[in-house]
């Protein structure tokens, strides 16, 4: 056996290689070889087999697993729901990988040698098209043609040793076509996040900080579960994607957390002095309307009415303080719905939190428990995102928010879908719209839960256009960059806002979709639809095919485009052959008469936009909730003051740290040093179902399918 070997430039010089260090079986894997990679990796196998020498490739796992397969059992897919079969789209829409069990699952494998276990991982795919050239041989001339070429984003996962604890990384490069090689290194780095701790076997009791990265389509997040806390009340976690998290007290072990994102470079918050507005709060003048928030069975459903209950007494005791109400001209006649705790892929952040936070056919990792979801998320404003929109609606005029006013019973009510199928939000608000129906309503503003939203205004004059019969149906829009228009509804718009064009989130926007300055005009999913237009879309949809999963009752996929067929052509026959086509049913199979009923329900009807550019964000996903609380603590957000008093107390300007309140604040910072971007946010507790029986006269309930 040979226990020493110099590898000089003599006897290599056949490989293209030379080192000039001494290669020792300790060694044997790290040398840094200069000249070809693959022959140097060649010989260094050869030398390794032939010595005996275990490295970190070669190492067997608990189980025969391989270090994909480790990762496959510690990275949980995280999926809409648990019964596609029942008629809800199953799709996946991220993932979790679990970086303290997979570490505590390998450590006692890994050898004590100084390479890694490296293996490249698959975090998001998707379908572009591109524009391909080819030349005529005979004319020499150029044919242009689309061809769809499949992209996927590979994240490159290594662990290894760094002296007494381990190091796991996870570093993703941009997306590239699938037919290049996985390895190519070449592509510009797009996130970067490293995890080094201590495995809980190492301790003499479990360790109470888990490590974990987030994946929501290739986008990743760093998050650290605090579970020290006795009281789960007071339990947390931290998010990051570009900040560094440090454990002070190290005798129960490591925890360093360095995520990065491209270059980015921390730069602290500066505080934008604001006006302080003093108001003037009394009993409400006139009369709004009320709101109904719609619910999927099994959805979070007791943590969202919990979370509006302590809205309600945070206006009772005196916490919140708003203007006084003023109703807008026949805010009772305009019904309001808002949809919450559905199904859909938005739902991504519902994996923050480890208790009850997947939905998948492993039973057995399922446990129905506390959720981190839209309805409950806060910002270090101290409200979530649903209630900022509540007090849009107060300062526009329509759902008076006053002191003993504003509850649930009162003004909020819920409607909740226990049918077992989800036709898409567009079938879910009808058949809400129908189980719901007052004397007087005539039209209905539909808002999501998730955005922080800020567009008074835009909210006055969409109700206005609706109150006018002129359009059948009103979208609030916003300019966006062309690259974060993927992720909404984009609009081609002309004479007087009439939308031309609209197509749900595409991969690449067209030309004409983009303005001369560079910008996209998108749907905040924030419209008001007349009662005409849902008349209309009732005549047709009984001809719409079931389909399989998710039905074609969405309202940016389907009903958005059928009514702009209907508003925008004249001949009922290109109607019908537009609507076939978008519901993807034949078009013989529905009826000319009813064409033409819905057609003349209509009249002379318009889709419009009322563009705006008053403050409003994105909340849908885990990313997009960080990303705007960050906006909100560097004060790029309009807030109320009572807002503002609170962002102040709960941010540390200098270090990065948001927290969604100041108590939690000094309880991060009193046991973590933060360097960099952290969100700090309470988790989610369960809340007692028995608070749905306890608001039964407020909830209406949908036994089955309308």
């Amino acid at each position: 056996m040979i226990n020493k070997v110099s590898l000089s430039p003599v006897n290599v010089k056949n490989q293209a290689l030379r080192s000039n260090v001494a290669v020792t079986p300790a060694k044997a894997q790290s040398v840094n070889f200069e000249g070809s990679k693959t022959q140097a990796a060649k010989l260094a196998s050869a030398y390794q087999a032939l010595n005996g020498i275990q490295t970190a490739k070669t190492v067997n796992f608990t189980g025969g697993l391989s270090l994909n397969e480790v990762f496959d059992k510690f990275n949980m897919q995280v999926v809409t729901c648990d019964d596609p079969a029942a008629g809800i789209k199953g799709e996946m829409t991220g993932s979790r990988a679990n970086v303290s069990e997979i570490i505590e699952e390998l450590h006692d494998s890994l050898p004590k040698y100084e390479d890694a276990v490296k293996t490249n991982i698959v975090v998001s795919n998707e379908d572009r098209k591109e524009k391909h050239e080819q030349q005529y041989n005979s004319t020499g001339r150029y044919y242009v043609y689309e061809k769809t070429v499949p992209y996927e984003t590979i994240a490159r996962t290594q662990i290894k040793n760094a002296g007494e604890d381990f190091l796991y990384e996870m570093a993703v490069r941009q997306p590239k076509p699938v037919r290049k090689m996985r390895a190519d290194l070449s592509l510009p780095l797009k996130q970067n996040i490293r995890v080094l701790l201590t495995p809980d076997s190492k301790l003499s009791e479990p360790m109470k900080e888990l490590a974990y990265i987030l994946n929501t389509k290739g986008n990743l997040m760093s998050v650290v579960e605090d579970n020290s806390a006795s009281n789960p009340v007071d339990r947390y976690i931290l998010m990051t994607d570009t900040g560094k998290i440090v454990k002070k007290d190290t005798l129960d072990g490591t925890l360093v957390v360095n995520a990065r994102k491209g270059a980015n470079v921390f730069v602290p918050f500066v505080a934008q002095p604001q006006e302080v507005r003093e108001r003037h709060p009394e009993a409400s003048v006139g009369k709004g309307t009320e709101i109904v928030i719609g619910m999927e069975n099994g959805r979070f459903v007791p943590e969202i009415i919990q979370s509006i209950v302590e809205f309600e007494e945070k206006i009772n005791n005196g916490e919140i303080v708003l203007d006084t109400f003023v109703a807008a001209p026949d805010a009772d006649k305009t019904q309001i719905a808002m949809l919450a705790g559905g199904f859909g892929s938005r739902a991504e952040y519902t994996n923050a939190s480890s208790d009850g936070i997947f939905h998948g056919k492993d039973k057995e990792k399922i446990e129905h428990g506390a959720q981190s979801t839209k309805g409950v998320f806060r910002t270090p404003t101290g409200l979530t995102p649903m209630e900022t929109t509540f007090i849009t609606l107060h300062n526009a005029g329509l759902l008076d928010c006053s002191k003993g006013v504003f509850g649930v019973g009162k003004n909020v009510k819920f409607y909740l879908n226990k049918s077992g199928v989800n036709k898409g939000n567009g079938g879910f608000t009808i058949d809400m719209y129908n189980k719901m129906k007052r004397s007087g309503r005539e039209n209905l503003l539909i808002l999501p839960n998730d955005p922080i939203s800020r567009v008074t205004d835009a909210m006055v004059k969409t109700k206005e256009l609706i109150d006018s019969g002129e359009a059948a149906m009103v979208m609030i829009a916003k300019e966006v960059d062309p690259s974060l228009a993927k992720n909404f509804g984009i609009m081609k718009l002309g004479e007087n806002n009439e939308i031309l064009q609209f197509v749900e989130k595409p991969k690449n926007p067209s030309k004409d979709l983009i303005s001369p300055e560079g910008k996209c005009m998108v749907n905040t999913f924030q419209f008001a639809v007349s009662k005409e237009a849902f008349k209309a879309l009732e005549i047709l949809s009984p001809y719409f095919p079931a389909g399989k999963g998710k039905e074609p009752r969405d309202w940016s996929k389907c009903l958005t485009p059928i009514l702009m067929s209907l508003t925008q052509n004249d001949d009922p026959f290109t109607i019908r052959k537009e609507i076939a086509s978008i519901v993807n049913t034949n078009e013989s199979n529905i009826p000319m008469d009813e064409i033409l009923f819905a057609k003349n329900l209509l009249g002379d009807q318009k889709i419009v936009a009322v563009p705006t550019d008053e403050p409003w964000a994105d909340c849908g996903s885990l990313n997009q909730l960080y990303h705007t609380t960050m906006q909100i603590a560097s004060g790029d957000f309009e807030l109320e003051d009572f807002e503002r008093a609170n962002v102040l107390k709960c941010v540390n300007t200098q270090t990065g740290l948001v927290a969604t309140s100041p108590e939690l604040k000094d309880r991060v910072e009193s046991k973590y040093d933060i360097n960099g971007q952290v969100m700090a946010t309470e988790r989610a507790v369960k809340v007692d179902p028995k608070i749905i029986d306890y608001f039964a006269d407020a909830i209406t309930v949908n036994e089955k399918s309308v």
